[in-house]
């Protein structure tokens, strides 16, 4: 989808992107206070939002009202821009799914002008690209409108579903061990994507030119899929960005640059040297560059450097941990690894180990080795005294995808 970015292009973007990775808690002050102040602080902010993607639209613009008034915001600056697919089980007078077409209503496009901010909820990010795309391919009149707040200073948000919508190339469903096993997938026009199906790749909104955005990303072990559409995309966009649940990727249009606030973390992808071949039709990832930034670290996606937050010291020399790492899986296994642990405990924070493996299961016979390497160029920094409390800058890291055949047999079968 190019035309939401020349349309971005026409006049330089003075405006800035707070994309939540999902789960965004009300005691989350750190995103809040980010959102707020960037549309205007408390007392000048006007909000419009618009709960496309939602299966109950009225209920999710309520419940969002509900939580910028406990950060100060007069509910009424806060306006509901209906927009949406799916009825609402709570209004019993109104019908949610009429508002379907309301994306060229140009009265809603002229309330969303008069906003400091636009907010899109959670739900399913296929509907928003549904109800303000037009069929043939171009801007609805509050999508317009709402890169005319972008250009003009304002600031776009959105959570979940509101995230994935950000970038050009959006995501639309899929899971990790599935695109690994079948690729990307570019047209899909049911309702609901099959989840073993690989993974959706269609045109986002465009707000983010720096690469393609995935959220509940640490929470749902996203990073298979993120790498997959980020190396087989790569002739477009080479970096992807995964944001955690209840954190906050902050972009600042008119700078270049991305800060990350709240409670998880933002992984950077990066496919500009990475080795992509097929072996026995499957696709082999090396070399992907993994960093990751948690609050207070930013990121220069145009010279790729990582800033740790100032409050950070070099981890090199005071690793907290030193215990190997045990790739278990099955039912009967009590440790469950997150890729965070991967990066942090088990790799930059382990004066032990120099690379993990997780071997991933796609079938009975068929899987993924996941392999992660400190580099030279590796850094990795810390905050907190606690070392079951570190927050972590992580820079430089490699990381491979190798297809593997697997055979299983009783022990006394070997020969």
């Amino acid at each position: 989808m190019l035309l939401s970015m020349q349309a971005g292009a026409q006049s330089p973007v003075k405006g800035s992107l707070v994309i939540v990775g999902g789960g965004l808690e009300s005691n989350n002050k750190g995103v809040f206070q980010e959102l707020i102040d960037l549309a205007g602080g408390p007392e000048a902010a006007k909000f419009a939002v618009i709960p496309s993607a939602g299966g109950a639209p009225v209920q999710s613009f309520a419940y969002f009202r509900s939580e910028l008034g406990s950060y100060g915001i007069n509910p009424e600056n806060v306006y509901l821009i209906p927009v949406a697919m799916i009825d609402d089980d709570s209004t019993l007078t109104v019908d949610e799914s009429e508002w379907k077409d309301n994306g060229n209503d140009e009265g809603l496009a002229a309330l969303v002008r008069k906003c400091t901010a636009v907010w899109f909820t959670g739900g399913d990010q296929m509907r928003t690209t549904r109800t303000l795309i037009n069929a043939d391919g171009s801007q609805t009149a509050v999508l317009e409108a709402v890169w005319d707040v972008y250009r003009a200073g304002g600031v776009v948000g959105g959570s979940s579903a509101g995230a994935a919508i950000m970038s050009e190339m959006m995501i639309g469903g899929g899971t990790s061990l599935a695109a690994l096993d079948r690729g990307v997938v570019r047209e899909y026009s049911g309702d609901d994507f099959p989840a073993d199906s690989g993974v959706l790749v269609v045109g986002g909104l465009g707000f983010f030119p720096h690469g393609v955005v995935d959220q509940h990303f640490n929470q749902r072990s996203r990073i298979g899929r993120l790498a997959v559409v980020v190396g087989e995309t790569s002739d477009t966009f080479t970096m992807g960005f995964g944001v955690d649940e209840n954190t906050a990727l902050i972009y600042d249009a008119a700078s270049k640059k991305i800060q990350v606030a709240g409670a998880g973390g933002v992984t950077v992808l990066d496919a500009k040297n990475a080795r992509i071949s097929r072996v026995q039709k499957r696709t082999k990832w090396e070399n992907l560059s993994v960093s990751y930034l948690e609050a207070g670290d930013s990121f220069d996606p145009e010279t790729r450097i990582v800033t740790p937050s100032s409050d950070r010291k070099a981890i090199e020399g005071m690793e907290a941990f030193s215990e190997p790492f045990t790739n278990q899986v099955g039912l009967l296994s009590l440790d469950y690894y997150s890729f965070r642990d991967l990066y942090t405990r088990y790799l930059m924070d382990n004066s032990r180990n120099r690379s993990v493996q997780a071997l991933n299961l796609i079938s009975q016979d068929t899987g993924v080795n996941l392999i992660l390497r400190k580099e030279k160029t590796s850094r990795g920094f810390f905050s907190g005294t606690s070392r079951d409390e570190r927050q972590y800058t992580v820079s430089g890291l490699s990381m491979d995808l190798i297809p593997v055949r697997i055979k299983s047999m009783p022990l006394n079968k070997f020969r």
